[in-house]
């Protein structure tokens, strides 16, 4: 998932993998892996490996995290750190709602399509259950169905696509 973020008054895109428990972190081309070792609602312990010489040397980093709208603080082992959320252009917006991922962790409760088969804009091809709600994920165009990447029962990450959806011809 990549975030844009303005910090420093300086705009920064910032991408975060979940790669299990481990979390990879890239920023300017250069990436680092963190273990989350603790989490307690804001508050979070993070390690990571650091190469020190010869050594590799493992830090943790202590922090806890305030939102407020778009306004964020982060304290990372006693320094605060403030950055805001830049919001997505308009058609990184558009993108997003006629998405064929999840935008929230969840479950996929049933697949309502099948691969080859012609859907209309707006039809359902997949209900996702996450915090006791069902999400449907809808064909954003008229098309075909060319892949189906998730089956009932699987847990999915926000922006994995989960179906193929190939546009019809005019």
């Amino acid at each position: 998932m990549k975030f844009k973020v303005a910090l420093g008054g300086e705009e920064r895109e910032i991408e975060v993998v979940r790669q299990g428990e481990r979390l990879r972190i890239t920023h300017q081309g250069e990436s680092i892996m963190v273990r989350v070792v603790h989490t307690d609602g804001l508050h979070f312990v993070l390690e990571y490996e650091q190469q020190v010489g010869q050594q590799v040397r493992r830090r943790r980093l202590r922090a806890a995290g305030h939102v407020d709208g778009d306004q964020r603080q982060l304290w990372v082992n006693g320094s605060l750190v403030n950055y805001q959320r830049l919001r997505q252009r308009q058609e990184s917006r558009a993108q997003a709602a006629g998405s064929l991922s999840a935008s929230i962790p969840a479950v996929v409760s049933e697949v309502l399509v099948e691969e080859g088969q012609q859907v209309r804009a707006g039809e359902k091809l997949i209900l996702l259950e996450s915090m006791k709600m069902i999400l449907p994920v809808q064909a954003p165009h008229d098309g075909t169905v060319t892949a189906i990447n998730c089956a009932a029962g699987d847990a999915v990450q926000p922006g994995v696509p989960l179906v193929a959806l190939d546009a019809d011809a005019e």
